[in-house]
């Protein structure tokens, strides 16, 4: 009897498995939120490639086993899973992803989700930063954000970035972007290690940042550095190293080139003897590595992050170095339901050798010295002192140039905050914080009394300065938001106060030997040295509210008063309004039942902010200033109505997302306008001085901008999605009032100066004489007469001839994915612009013994008339003067990053406990398209976003890195 039990219910088992393994024609029908029918869903029996999608009317037909589990998967829609138990029918809802429309973005003194948003924002996130050879984050801004032209003023190890948003709002006074780094305020922040940052919110219009006042003149840059989250402590660990090298070289002329050269100017020493490369010797191979480990975690009502990184940056012109180490920490704890603490602290040490440039090989320029000294002298002469340039006087070769001075720097950097959050309701919170904002650089240089021609005209040299900048601010911030119905209110209002304290001292003695001997002085010559000192503080009150109805109608508000104390008591106060106003549309009737269009809003806004940087602490002041002898100059003139520098700006846009989210369209159109232009006037000769601070002259600037972003592809094993971007701004001096009708900017050695800034005119106009060939009888340049007056002169003859603002800036990147490979193509460019490339003057002068391009191969001789060069004059600078020869068309194409990535699979994860494994290798600059003859289009002997932009004097050039890397999470 058991036994006929047992084969019972074996029977009955085997029935039961063979019911749940057959096939069956299973149907359905799949519907968004609101009811309607799907078409082209994805429909595959989990863990095999079996499938089928929907049609027109959101049905489909499969046929699948009875204990199967469907999956349902659409772009722009939740993926959700469905078991079918047997049924012959099984229908499913799909939920749109609006991840992207519900993202939360950082905004001053606050957050919003970006769907409300009712201003100009644009955010770079983590993703963007990684895996790239980058000392600067605001590096990888460069191209990812419309409105926002990033530039690279040098290619040294460490070198500064120039950020302008929207064009420049200013001639003398800052246009850089204020920085708000985890709350704390600065300006850089060049010293942060990419990998802590978490995001990147860029405040564009007016009315985004006029909430930060004076500050946010020229946009606001607000940087979040990752958190720790509850769970588990994450160990993560990231490093790559690799090399960089110059992407281009200059051709010069060689050892015979050269000789017959000197000997057609009348010299008659040409060198040692030597074939020296010296761009093989100057310009070697760079290495880069960097290290980080991060700890992150948190329970119990906190949560921590914590992360040290090194960085080593070695540049390509050797001794050129970059050693910077970093630790952040942000952290987090509730103390009570009521009261809540925070803390973040960044620090970054930095040690630095530098590399002189942006000056010729006279004046101790490493690159223009590589190009123009020849190659027919080596590197030392037989007493071990560094050789120099044939009949030049002592111009030392690059070698000696780079390695001839020890030049260092130190510097320490500091930011950290603490404050305390009290929730006095759910809806009322007050918040305090306090922070500070250190920064301490020491330098140092030592030039020694033999080896160089500076070192022994000065009997050796040394000396060094310190710089201690220390800024606290204090912010008190009360919120009250109230959410009813489908009304959303809330209000913030505040009061900071801010103070700096800046100390300079600086301490030189040379004449170690007697010049030009090595007869040991007693003792150096002290140079006598006055120590600086400076102190600003700022008071202000601010406040906003923001009021949403049913998610459709969105209006905003901010006013700000700041007060400054570098202005007097009766210009003390700017007051800074703005608002804002948004309508989504697709939230209407007329458009909630779309298939096309998911969400559609349009918004305009309108702000003023204010600007108080670039005249000094005490520009409206009577100062005197203490000389090295002990007595006191008279050095500014007391003016009590120097104001606030104020720009308005005015903004429409439109955001856009189509096809189930898997298109998003943003445009802008601004319009800015800067009055009252912080600018040092020059003064009449009876004035008894050369200029004077005044608020005069006005600039304006307008522009638009497009950003699109496309899920082109996105299945199980393969995705392919784009972000292009692309900036148009047109900028426009106004005015520079009575007294001053031009001022002069980007000087040029015993030349003049190749940027006039003009009423009419953007800023970065060059002018000088319009070039206009080569005289076939005399081998003269030969010049446009303006004035027709039968002579070239400088006062009647120069004019426009170029300008360094471009027509438009653009990104575009590419990432791709199959299975667990992932490739990121980055394009980034700029269209339009000019650059005054005065190396050419240099290298083509064909004035004195310097070696010369080898464009000068086609230079005029009598017996080649019709050269396209002048021809050789020595001791004469006619034939280079400043001058439209000398621009040219700096656009430029860049290939910027590559980056191929494996990702390593769960199962491999999990034999190793890891969490995640990646792999990868980058190139970065990798391509350049350009027609610009020189080193780098895009570097600047000056700065990039002032009014002497565009300007490559032997300027160290950027670098083409190729890098190897892992990415470790445990």
């Amino acid at each position: 009897m058991r036994k006929k039990f047992t084969l019972f219910i074996l029977s009955l088992l085997c029935s039961i498995s063979v019911s749940m393994a057959q096939e069956l024609n299973v149907k359905g029908e799949v519907k968004d939120e609101k009811g309607l029918p799907l078409p082209g869903v994805s429909v595959k029996i989990k863990g095999t490639a079996k499938g089928a999608m929907t049609g027109n009317n959101g049905k489909y037909t499969l046929t699948a086993p009875g204990n199967a589990t469907l999956v349902f998967s659409f772009i722009g829609y939740k993926t959700i899973e469905q078991a079918v138990n047997n049924n012959t029918t099984v229908n499913a809802n799909l939920s749109e992803d609006n991840n992207e429309l519900n993202e939360v973005v950082v905004i001053g003194y606050g957050t919003s989700t970006k769907k409300d948003l009712t201003t100009a924002v644009t955010t770079v996130s983590s993703k963007d930063l990684k895996n790239q050879p980058i000392t600067n984050p605001l590096q990888a801004v460069q191209g990812r954000a419309a409105g926002v032209q990033v530039t690279a003023q040098s290619g040294k190890p460490g070198a500064e970035i120039a950020i302008s948003i929207r064009g420049n709002t200013s001639i003398t006074a800052s246009n850089s972007p204020l920085y708000v780094i985890d709350g704390v305020t600065s300006r850089n922040a060049g010293f942060l290690n990419p990998n802590d940052i978490e995001s990147l919110t860029i405040l564009k219009d007016a009315a985004a940042a006029a909430i930060y006042g004076s500050s946010g003149a020229n946009g606001v840059v607000l940087i979040t550095t990752k958190k720790g989250v509850s769970g588990k402590v994450k160990v993560e660990f990231n490093a790559f190293t690799g090399i960089s090298n110059f992407w281009r070289k200059q051709d010069v002329l060689n050892a015979d080139q050269y000789i017959d050269l000197m000997k057609e100017m009348g010299y008659t020493s040409y060198g040692d003897g030597s074939n020296t490369d010296w761009q093989k010797e100057t310009f070697g191979t760079g290495k880069q590595n960097q290290y980080q480990v991060s700890l992150s975690g948190g329970g119990n009502g906190g949560n921590f992050y914590l992360s040290t990184g090194y960085q080593q940056d070695k540049g390509i012109v050797a001794p050129a170095q970059l050693d910077r180490y970093t630790v952040n920490f942000n952290g987090s704890q509730v103390a009570t339901p009521w009261l809540k603490f925070t803390g973040t602290a960044a620090l970054t040490a930095r040690n630095s050798i530098d590399v002189a440039d942006n000056a010729g090989v006279a004046r101790g320029g490493t690159i223009l010295a590589a190009l123009t000294t020849p190659s027919t002298i080596g590197i030392y002469n037989p007493n071990g002192s560094y050789t120099t340039i044939p009949n030049s006087g002592g111009w030392d070769n690059p070698i000696a140039q780079a390695y001839g001075a020890k030049n260092k720097s130190r510097n320490f950097r500091f930011i950290g905050s603490f404050g305390g959050e009290i929730k006095f309701t759910k809806d009322l919170i007050f918040k305090s914080t306090i922070s500070t904002n250190v920064n301490q650089n020491y330098y140092d240089y030592n030039l020694d009394a033999f080896k160089t021609t500076y070192g022994r005209a000065e009997g050796g040299i040394y000396r060094n300065n310190k710089t201690n900048d220390n800024v606290w601010l204090n912010e008190n911030i009360l919120t009250y938001t109230k959410n009813f119905g489908k009304n959303a209110f809330s209000a913030t209002g505040g009061y900071t106060l801010q103070s700096s304290d800046y100390n300079y001292v600086e301490y030189e003695e040379n004449r170690f030997y007697k010049p030009q001997t090595d007869q040991k002085n007693d003792k150096p010559v002290v140079v006598p040295k006055v120590p600086q000192r400076a102190q600003w503080a700022k008071q202000s009150y601010l406040t906003r509210v923001t009021y949403a109805y049913d998610s459709k109608y969105l209006l905003s508000a901010n006013f700000r008063a700041d007060g400054s104390s570098r202005f007097s008591d009766e210009q003390r106060f700017g007051y800074f309004p703005s608002a804002s106003a948004g309508w989504r549309i697709s939230g209407e009737n007329f458009l909630k039942d779309s298939k096309t269009i998911n969400d559609l809003k349009i918004r305009g806004s309108w702000g003023k902010v204010g600007n108080d940087e670039g005249i000094g602490d005490y520009a409206w002041m009577k100062l005197y200033t203490e000389n090295a002898q002990g007595d006191y100059n008279l050095t500014n003139l007391k003016n009590t109505g120097l104001s606030w520098e104020t720009t308005t700006q005015s903004n429409i846009g439109l955001d856009l997302t189509m096809f189930n989210n898997r298109v998003t369209f943003t445009a802008d159109a601004y319009l800015k306008k800067t009055n009252d232009l912080l600018i040092k006037v020059q003064l009449q000769p009876s004035a008894g001085f050369a200029e004077q601070a005044y608020n005069v002259g006005a600039m304006e600037n307008k522009g638009m901008e497009f950003t699109l972003s496309t899920k082109n592809v996105d299945k199980e094993k393969f995705s392919w999605s784009t972000d292009m971007n692309i900036s148009f701004n047109k900028n426009k001096v106004t005015s520079l009032g009575t007294s001053t009708p031009s001022l002069d900017f980007g000087g040029i050695s015993a030349r003049t100066s190749a940027v006039r800034v003009v009423a009419g005119r953007p800023l970065g106009s060059f002018y000088g004489l319009k070039y206009t060939g080569v005289d076939p009888a005399t081998g003269k340049a030969t010049y446009e007469d303006l004035n027709n007056d039968g002579k070239i002169d400088l006062k009647d003859d120069r004019t426009f001839i170029g300008s360094a603002q471009p027509d438009f800036i653009y990104g575009m990147t590419n990432n791709f994915r199959y299975g667990n490979f992932g490739l990121n193509i980055f394009f980034q460019g700029v269209q339009g612009n000019q650059m005054f490339n005065a190396s050419r003057i240099d290298l083509e002068g064909l004035n004195d013994s310097k070696n010369q391009s080898a464009t000068v191969l086609d230079r005029w001789t009598p017996q080649n008339t019709n050269g396209s060069i002048p021809g050789s004059e020595k001791g004469k600078t006619e034939n280079s003067l400043t001058s439209s020869r000398f621009v040219e068309n700096a656009s430029y194409l860049r290939l910027k990053t590559a980056t191929l990535s494996y990702n390593f699979g769960d199962a491999f994860l999990a034999r190793m406990n890891m969490s995640r494994l990646t792999v990868f290798v980058t190139g970065y600059n990798i391509l350049t398209f350009t027609k610009y003859k020189g080193l780098d289009p895009e570097v600047s002997q000056y700065g990039a976003n002032g009014p002497s932009m565009g300007v490559d004097y032997g300027t160290y050039p950027q670098s083409r890195s190729f890098l190897l890397g892992v990415n470790v999470g445990f």
